[in-house]
């Protein structure tokens, strides 16, 4: 069976129900999946009937919540919501365990190369939509894959930050896309509340941040990278090109001694030879 957009968000998202107390940010099934957060939440309204799942356009972000799921937390497989099979393995960064994938790689790897080429109805009005994102309405339509690479792209850069809220700038310094298309990707994100946007602290500029709780390592966000939409990673999945460096650091080593020159006096030197 092929999978579609549809299908494959309506499974993770009830997976995601069941294993984090029946609220799902839209953001957090995004993260799963090799598509651009219009499209995720087109699929996923097709599932939200107001009752059983409730789509929370209210709050500070825009969630997916399941009261049912809320109340009692039944049994979760270990399974691939997709699929059924094995999960993916416990993928490590730098020595340490991090989140595990909920998608195994041979669905995620088929939703990235042909998710959009057995779409149902409403997955194609989804399309329309991501189309027009780049292009506001006019002109020729950007591919929705540059879409979801953009979008990736900023969460995984902006997750990896170490802050809590960023400026468009901040993400630009160390994204391989233009600032504009950055910037208009945060105004696109915060409008639709996959994001919020507010002053910085200081009120001299516009920041954003994301839900809390996310995380987004290198391992997950390798797979939309390695082939199909364009990306940049070599066999062993690590990404050329991209290299994030948190805000906060840490210190610089001290500097090496400089070279020390003492100066003899005249009486006490060596007689000359």
């Amino acid at each position: 069976m092929k999978l579609t957009i549809a299908h494959a968000v309506e499974k993770v998202l009830f997976r995601i129900a069941l294993r984090e107390g029946g609220v799902v940010p839209l953001c957090r099934a995004f993260l799963e999946l090799p598509f651009a957060l219009d499209e995720v939440e087109a699929a996923a309204d097709t599932v939200a009937d107001g009752m059983a799942v409730v789509k929370n356009e209210w709050g500070e972000f825009l969630t997916y919540e399941f009261p049912e799921l809320m109340r009692q937390q039944p049994v979760v497989p270990a399974t691939c919501p997709t699929c059924g099979g094995a999960p993916p393995p416990v993928p490590t960064q730098g020595g340490a365990e991090v989140r595990p994938a909920l998608v195994c790689d041979a669905c995620y790897r088929g939703l990235r190369l042909g998710g959009r080429s057995t779409t149902s109805g409403n997955d194609s009005s989804a399309l329309t939509r991501v189309k027009k994102l780049f292009s506001g309405g006019d002109g020729e339509p950007e591919d929705p894959s540059k879409v979801a690479r953009c979008e990736h792209e900023i969460f995984f850069i902006g997750l990896s930050l170490g802050v809590e809220q960023f400026t468009h700038a901040t993400i630009a310094a160390q994204s391989r896309f233009p600032a504009n298309e950055i910037k208009a990707r945060l105004d696109a994100m915060a409008a639709r509340r996959y994001i919020h946007v507010g002053l910085l602290p200081s009120g001299d500029a516009v920041g954003f941040r994301f839900p809390p709780g996310l995380t987004y390592p290198r391992p997950h966000y390798g797979r939309i990278n390695d082939a199909g939409l364009g990306g940049t990673a070599d066999r062993s999945g690590r990404l050329r090109g991209l290299q994030v460096t948190p805000v906060e650091s840490e210190a610089p080593p001290p500097p090496k001694p400089g070279l020390k020159i003492v100066v003899t006096p005249k009486g006490k030197r060596p007689p000359p030879r």
